[in-house]
């Protein structure tokens, strides 16, 4: 119990202190509803025969204490206590629960916010081993999850036990054999649900775990359509997700039908109660008909109480159990990025969002750069140095694997090297990684474009009052997209589609370039951003590159080695080294090097 409370007050982080108010308030509540409920029974007796009045020692004390002069107005008087309790008592109800809502929902968006910022700052290691669908799974579904089946229940929870416990004392006070009778039907009910407490928490683990199979398989199905349909594979798919969705649909029905059970139960049980407790008063106190009046009345009034109050607590424990894994899974997430996560202070908080880059006049040194993947067996970086003189251009070939893309990574800072530096104008790049990345431009081999205008992709990441239509204009030109967007039907405006679906692939690439040159990075990184065009939009993409040598630093990474000739020096990259270095000639012509596969 102590290890869930602890995952629970971790998810909730610094919102948890607004409990306190949510406890008080849950108590103030509960003391009305009891003391209400509690003078219905004098009520009823009074109503029923005026002279209980002066027979109770202290209904006639306060009889006599406010003067009343008629029976009739002191009854009236004790009517209007009543139902003035309860009005009060229903106003803070419903203020209760709406602040709950409002609590558990609030809660929701702060915890998907951690995650999303969490995942963001995550290790690039960290993504290599994790499915996005995954990431989405626990942002969008797990988060609710926990809102609704944890944050939620759990107040809930304790809102109506306290209110159950405040009744059991009135009752105890009333009748104490009734009393022992319903802690029993409580009890009774309560071991019955409790016997199902594993076979819940297996339900919520195969409703997340069918949830987040069917994200992945959906995210193949669509995100690789032309495949999927020049194949024909629908149907596979389609089964996939079908069985899924039925593994989904039966853990639901299973615990949603199994969450109307406490109310039948518990209200037959009740119900069982009250005519047997009236039977046995009577076999033994057959002339005390009007005490049973005021007793039933308490009980049948603290029964309509209790049945919601109980029912909620057992429902409540049973959607907690339900959300376990949910939350185990939000917390190991969480608690295993955050902990490896320095707290910031406001100052490193700005430096880390700010768009400054280092200070970068002469050149960039690689010294003596080496890289292990986690549990990798062998360095995918083998003490890599070169050097970059600012506005030069650089090729680095090799065959698939020889860790160009390693290397790449590494210089993005997207990965930290176990031994080596990268120094810009002698200064380390890991003083200040945001400063360095502020200065590079990326453009890979399938760019992403997001479902949006050409312009916001352009513009990526800068809000819509905040575009510099000149730089805009000015990228455009030099990607040579100005004859596209003359061509689209509403301009910069126009949406182009998921990924870029109805772009070409120069015209994507183009648009990853102007990107980058909107954002007027100083130095440029093209990842075989040419390897999947034909050779006449590959020359396209060339010439806007070529255009920016002198102005930008280039590092090109090409599947056609044609493309490095511009470059002042190409890198061999062999088994996570650096073979051989020289100008084009030296390298690639003289050297008789075939395209790399």
């Amino acid at each position: 119990m102590m290890s869930y409370l602890s995952k629970f007050f971790y998810l909730l982080g610094e919102r948890k202190k607004r409990l306190f108010l949510l406890a008080f308030l849950f108590l103030f509540s509960s003391l009305l509803e009891t003391l209400g409920i509690g003078l219905i029974g004098p009520f009823i007796s009074i109503a029923t025969n005026l002279g209980f009045i002066k027979q109770d020692s202290r209904i006639s004390w306060l009889y006599n204490q406010l003067n009343f002069g008629s029976e009739i107005n002191f009854l009236i008087f004790v009517g209007l206590i009543v139902v003035g309790i309860f009005y009060v008592k229903s106003f803070l109800s419903f203020f209760i629960q709406r602040y709950i809502f409002e609590f558990g929902f609030k809660q929701r968006g702060v915890l998907c916010s951690r995650l999303l910022h969490s995942y963001s700052l995550a290790p690039y290691t960290y993504h290599l081993t994790h499915n996005s669908s995954t990431l989405m799974q626990n942002m969008l579904n797990e988060t609710e999850t926990f809102s609704y089946k944890v944050i939620m229940p759990l107040l809930f929870a304790v809102s109506n036990s306290i209110v159950t416990l405040a009744i059991v004392f009135l009752l105890i006070k009333t009748n104490i054999m009734a009393m022992f009778i319903i802690i029993g039907i409580v009890l009774l009910a309560s071991s019955i649900f409790y016997h199902f407490r594993h076979k819940i928490a297996l339900w919520g683990k195969d409703r997340s775990d069918s949830y987040e199979e069917m994200i992945r398989i959906i995210n193949h199905s669509l995100g690789g359509l032309k495949e999927v349909r020049v194949i024909g594979c629908e149907g596979y798919f389609e089964d996939q997700a079908s069985f899924q969705m039925d593994k989904f649909a039966v853990s639901s029905a299973a615990y949603m039908s199994f969450t109307n059970l406490p109310r039948y139960v518990i209200e037959a049980f009740l119900i069982t109660f009250l005519v047997v407790f009236t039977f046995i008063f009577l076999t033994f106190n057959p002339r005390s008909s009007q005490d049973l009046s005021s007793v039933l009345g308490i009980f049948a009034m603290a029964s309509i109480r209790l049945l919601p109050a109980v029912g909620n607590v057992i429902n409540s424990l049973n959607d907690v159990r339900y959300a376990s894994y949910s939350m185990d899974k939000l917390y190991f997430d969480l608690q295993s990025l955050e902990k490896h996560q320095p707290k910031l202070s406001l100052s490193q908080t700005d430096a880390l969002r700010s768009n400054q880059p280092m200070d970068f006049s002469k050149q960039i040194v690689l010294d003596q750069i080496t890289y292990r993947y986690p549990e990798g067996a062998n360095d995918a970086l083998n003490q890599v140095s070169l050097m970059l003189n600012k506005g030069e251009s650089i090729g680095l070939i090799g065959r698939s694997g020889a860790g160009k893309t390693t290397l790449v990574d590494v210089i993005l800072g997207l990965l930290t090297p176990q031994n080596g530096d990268i120094k810009v104008d002698g200064v380390s790049v890991y003083q200040n990684l945001r400063a360095w990345q502020n200065l590079i431009g990326y453009v890979p081999q399938s760019i992403f474009l997001i479902d949006d205008t050409l312009e916001r992709n352009i513009a990526f990441g800068v809000p819509d009052h905040l575009i510099d239509q000149d730089k805009l204009s000015q990228a455009i030109q030099i990607a040579q997209l100005t004859e596209l967007v003359e061509q689209l039907p509403e301009g910069i405006n126009t949406v182009i589609g998921e990924r870029g679906v109805r772009l070409s692939g120069g015209q994507r690439q183009r648009i990853g370039i102007a990107r980058v040159l909107y954002h007027d990075r100083q130095i440029l990184i093209l990842d075989e951003a040419t390897a999947a065009l034909d050779n006449e939009t590959e020359s396209l993409v060339s010439e806007a590159v070529k255009a920016l040598g002198g102005s930008k630093t280039i590092i090109l990474i090409a599947h056609r080695l044609t493309t490095l000739e511009h470059c002042e020096r190409i890198y061999v990259v062999e088994k996570g080294q650096i073979v051989k270095s020289g100008s084009y000639q030296d390298v690639v012509l003289k050297g008789q090097l075939s395209s790399p596969s």
